[in-house]
């Protein structure tokens, strides 16, 4: 189970900062492009939309559940502190538990649609990855394996928009850790059925965000070629 830990750890680490690093290159592709950043704040925040909207309505959707009050929902691009914000959702404070679940939503939802889109609507089967899948996969008709490729992309793109989300979004696996590190020195075995779980979602986790770190890494090396 250490090692599925470790490639997740991993592989988030690298999709989040193939994510910063796709964002600002498209700012500054967008910005060289129009000579205006506001302008190109706002050919970044159309293309990046649908997951901009799942991300804050995640968000939004989860303090309601959690009967912790909102507020103001926008979606609309706006510079703070010299940071683009590509949206925001006012929510009130509240204890630490709830504000996690809060700020780990876009990351949780974000995942399970990336899922839904590589499983069920591109028919991948995640677990046994191999490249004549992927030839397999490359031969879908175009009107289906490229809107659901955007999809990918815009909802991969925007499941880490604030350091504070990616910050909640590691509190559960650490939780993880100090409970099996409880199970460790109290000489306590795991339930085999929960090791094998927990095992097989993480490596899930770690294909799927292999998967798109190859779209992101892609995408880079064509942006170098236009630069």
């Amino acid at each position: 189970m250490l090692i599925a830990i470790l490639a997740f750890v991993f592989t988030t680490i690298f999709l989040y900062l193939s994510s910063r690093a796709l964002t600002n290159n498209l700012i500054h592709f967008f910005i060289r492009l129009t000579k205006s950043p506001n302008k190109a704040a706002h050919f970044l925040f159309f293309i990046f939309l649908p997951g901009i909207f799942l991300h804050e309505f995640s968000h939004i959707l989860t303090a309601e559940f959690l009967r912790v009050p909102t507020g103001h929902l926008s979606l609309k691009p706006h510079f703070k502190h010299n940071q683009l914000k590509l949206g925001s959702a006012q929510i009130a404070t509240t204890d630490p538990f709830r504000l996690t679940l809060i700020g780990s939503a876009p990351f949780i939802i974000g995942v399970f649609a990336l899922w839904a889109i590589l499983k069920l609507g591109l028919n991948i089967n995640l677990s046994t990855i191999n490249l004549p899948a992927l030839k397999h996969t490359l031969q879908t008709p175009y009107y289906i394996l490229l809107p659901f490729s955007y999809l990918l992309i815009t909802i991969a793109n925007t499941m880490f928009s604030s350091p504070s989300d990616l910050q909640a979004a590691g509190l559960p696996l650490i939780l993880i850790l100090i409970l099996l590190g409880a199970f460790k020195l109290a000489h306590l075995q795991i339930p085999p059925i929960i090791l094998t779980s927990f095992t097989n979602l993480f490596l899930l986790l770690s294909t799927i965000f292999i998967l798109i770190l190859i779209l992101n890494l892609l995408l880079l090396l064509l942006l170098k070629l236009f630069r």
